[in-house]
């Protein structure tokens, strides 16, 4: 069976201090299709002041949050490179892998502190690593190519291109 992977994207998270720039992740939905709006999300967070650090977020709700959002589809993948970790249900977060996907974000060093905090030019932040990470999974099949052009729609998006 395939599974879907989305960009999930915060736009409301932009501002003036990080350049306009939405927060992103990926969102995994659970294979249970009643539950397609829960699954993990894979991202980091942080600041460029303090750096990032990775988190899984398991039983992630989509249909609780208060805040906007958008999905954009990156692509199928083949369902062996994806497990449900549901554990007794309720929402929690963990930096512990459990499939291919999960492995390859751990394998990404999460941007650190930035030498130019308020310098979006130069800073590393959520996006650029949510994109590495998606050309981990593209290098290694378990995406297709298209999803970077998924990555940069959504760029374009958020600046108004």
């Amino acid at each position: 069976m395939a599974r879907k992977i989305y960009l999930l994207t915060f736009p409301t998270r932009a501002s003036k201090i990080n350049g306009t720039r939405a927060h992103w992740g990926l969102f995994i939905p659970t294979s249970t299709p009643q539950d397609s709006e829960k699954g993990k999300l894979i991202q980091v967070v942080g600041t460029p002041f303090t750096g990032f650090g990775l988190e899984f977020r398991r039983n992630y709700d989509l249909t609780i949050l208060i805040e906007k959002y958008q999905l954009h589809l990156l692509g199928e993948m083949e369902d062996r490179h994806v497990e449900d970790v549901i554990g007794d249900g309720r929402p929690g977060i963990d930096i512990t892998p459990h499939d291919d996907v999960e492995k390859e974000a751990k394998r990404l060093d999460p941007p650190g502190v930035s030498k130019e905090p308020l310098n979006p030019a130069v800073t590393r932040c959520c996006q650029e690593w949510t994109r590495d990470l998606v050309d981990r999974l593209i290098v290694r099949k378990i995406l297709p190519k298209e999803a970077s052009l998924v990555l940069d729609e959504a760029k374009a998006l958020e600046i108004g291109a």
